[in-house]
């Protein structure tokens, strides 16, 4: 494998959607497996260095030991028309890998990477390892790529290493949902959570800012005042938050702020207008003739 395809690789995000996934394969594996494989998706773009794994399905399989040796037979057949029906609903989703659950890469790697390297074109693929042990009582995620070891004409090997960038996307509504379940997994109670109003999340975002800032600001002074030696990696990444804001005066902002407030409320209105003219039609359908 070239270098420049293994650097493609090293910025990786996982949606947390997908290690729910792996968990519920995990959970409803057959009794004559110890682990649950499948099929990692998502989006690799060939001018950027991002990739996003965003979705993932079961691949059944079979495990069964003859003697010494463990024997591994993966089904193709479903795997392919797994992806065949996946590819109908979200046709952006392309095959980026194989995910395994347990504490170590099995012996089973190799020839799985060799049948999703078929699968992945031109692309290496990834592996990702969950170990559902609970070693240490927290869930390691472990991400690896196969690199091919060996000289031309001779014996090749294959050697899985583990990527050193590998972040955990947490952006956007299932942020919210993280956050949910968080809180409730600390402060356990009797009650089942449920989810609270839009407003309520938007004043725990802006609290948690404004703690944000205070840090911020606290760590300013430290450094203007000397009491604090400066870290530029910090102030570069400080420049950089300053100046992606744009620079808006006043009226502006209020222009563009007042604007998108009735954009929004105008798209209440006609939503509530659709809502009860539906249910308007299926009262009025459910009426006899006479």
């Amino acid at each position: 494998m070239s270098i420049s395809n293994y650097k493609l690789q090293t910025n990786v995000r996982l949606h947390p959607v997908v290690l729910f996934q792996i968990i519920s394969s995990y959970e409803r594996r057959s009794k004559s497996t110890t682990m649950a494989v499948g099929t990692l998706l998502g989006r690799r773009d060939k001018g950027s260095d991002v990739i996003e794994i965003t979705n993932s399905f079961t691949v059944q399989h079979k495990e069964h030991t003859v003697g010494d040796v463990e024997q591994f037979k993966l089904d193709t057949q479903y795997a392919s028309e797994m992806y065949e029906l996946n590819q109908i609903t979200y046709p952006q989703e392309k095959i980026l890998g194989w995910y395994g659950t347990g504490k170590c890469l099995s012996r089973s790697a190799a020839a799985m990477h060799a049948f999703y390297s078929r699968e992945c074109g031109d692309f290496q693929p990834l592996h990702l390892l969950v170990d559902t042990t609970l070693r240490g009582g927290r869930m390691t995620t472990r991400l690896y790529c196969g690199v091919m070891l060996g000289v031309p004409g001779g014996t090749k090997g294959l050697m899985f290493t583990e990527l050193p960038l590998f972040t955990i996307d947490t952006e956007g509504d299932e942020s919210i949902a993280l956050r949910t379940m968080q809180k409730y997994a600390l402060n356990t109670t009797k009650h089942v959570g449920r989810m609270m109003p839009e407003l309520v999340h938007v004043v725990d975002s802006l609290r948690e800012l404004g703690v944000k800032l205070d840090l911020v600001l606290r760590y300013i002074n430290d450094v203007l005042e000397r009491k604090r030696r400066p870290d530029n990696s910090v102030g570069r990444a400080l420049h950089d938050a300053l100046t992606s804001v744009p620079m808006l005066d006043t009226e502006s902002f209020r222009l563009m702020f007042n604007t998108n407030v009735r954009d929004m409320l105008l798209s209440i209105t006609l939503s509530t207008m659709i809502k009860t003219q539906m249910q308007l039609t299926e009262k009025l359908s459910c009426l006899p003739d006479y």
